[in-house]
């Protein structure tokens, strides 16, 4: 799925400048909930978003960017003393973040991934397929 192309037609009054670097930003977002432990992911070709979960909710990630651009998620609001509070995060809902499971272990590229790699259990000395 193309996912700028994606967000462009459900927000077709957005450049297409503007589209690119929301879907970025929501990939950020979802490569630090995802790989908490690996803080270099700059390689949006290795590592690609893939299957329809991780698909959909980098789209729910845009449509909250874009609605926070116009304020319209707001939790609370202050009148006199004019203070807007979006919740626990300033940028996505918690409850977005927390759709996210980390992955622990060795993360590698999708180009070297072969899912028939059979590696020793070190726990109990059987074998897993990874």
């Amino acid at each position: 799925m193309n996912l700028v192309q994606e967000v462009k037609k459900r927000y077709p009054h957005l450049d297409e400048q503007d589209v690119k670097a929301i879907v970025d930003k929501a990939k950020s977002y979802y490569y630090a909930y995802r790989y908490p432990a690996l803080n270099n992911i700059d390689i949006y070709d290795e590592y690609r978003i893939e299957g329809f979960q991780a698909e959909q909710w980098v789209l729910a990630a845009c449509d909250e960017l874009i609605e926070r651009i116009g304020i319209s998620s707001v939790t609370s609001y202050r009148e006199n003393g004019i203070q807007i509070d979006f919740g626990n995060s300033a940028q996505l809902s918690s409850s977005l973040i927390n759709q996210v499971r980390p992955v622990v272990g060795v993360i590698e590229p999708a180009s070297t991934y072969k899912p028939s790699t059979i590696i020793p259990h070190r726990c109990c000395g059987g074998k897993r397929n990874v």
